[in-house]
């Protein structure tokens, strides 16, 4: 049988260096430092076209107020959250509007929540807010929730008026007062929002039964 093998294989020469497959000469001095790769910003990607953002997105696209508040700017906040509250009157108006157990429990949290900090911010403006909204065991949700709505738009009337006494006066309050009033109507349109948000999808649930029943 013929040797397939060679009869001598080549030595190989230790001196040789073997060259890397990829990546920089090693050798080489980089011209930047470590740190400086790390402290350099991170750059944006760019947006795709016909990519849907998500409702966290939004959330975080959403402009914070950086100025300071001013009566003008607090008079506006209560305009648009008196809005808010009439919207959610009309939403539990709907007739046969039925709610489960666990969008009754958000709902009267979230209510209750936002017509605290009314309360609160009112009160800074110098109302007379009075005793909260009496509430029963026995009584309806709805009429609960109602009753929450009412007690703020009584006391967000109440403090537009305080408001413009003060301007028409020439008096403002203090800045430490419309800082804390900003707050407090930043956190109740959150949880009024969040609340017209809840309600909405009851609503679209309702109007989608009736269809089909039709």
């Amino acid at each position: 049988m013929d040797n397939e093998f060679p009869d001598k294989i080549p030595a190989s020469n230790p001196s040789e260096s073997v060259k890397p497959i990829q990546g920089d000469d090693p050798g080489k001095t980089p011209d930047r430092t470590f740190e400086s790769y790390m402290n350099e910003p991170a750059k944006e990607s760019a947006p795709t076209e016909g990519k849907g953002v998500s409702p966290f997105e939004l959330a975080a696209q959403k402009p914070t107020q950086t100025q300071a508040p001013t009566m003008e700017s607090i008079h506006g906040q209560m305009n648009a959250t008196s809005g808010v509250l009439g919207d959610i009157q009309n939403q539990l108006s709907t007739k046969n509007l039925k709610l489960k157990q666990s969008q009754k429990y958000l709902l009267r949290n979230k209510l209750s929540e936002a017509n605290a900090h009314i309360r609160t911010a009112a009160a800074k403006a110098g109302v007379d807010v009075g005793a909260p909204p009496s509430m029963t065991a026995r009584q309806n949700p709805i009429k609960k929730y109602l009753a929450y709505i009412s007690d703020g738009q009584k006391q967000l009337v109440g403090a537009q008026n305080k408001l413009k006494e003060l301007s028409a006066s020439g008096h403002q309050l203090k800045p430490g007062q419309m800082l804390l009033i900003q707050v407090k109507m930043n956190k109740a349109q959150q949880s009024l929002e969040y609340s017209s948000i809840l309600l909405s999808k009851a609503v679209d649930d309702i109007k989608m039964l009736f269809n089909i029943q039709i």
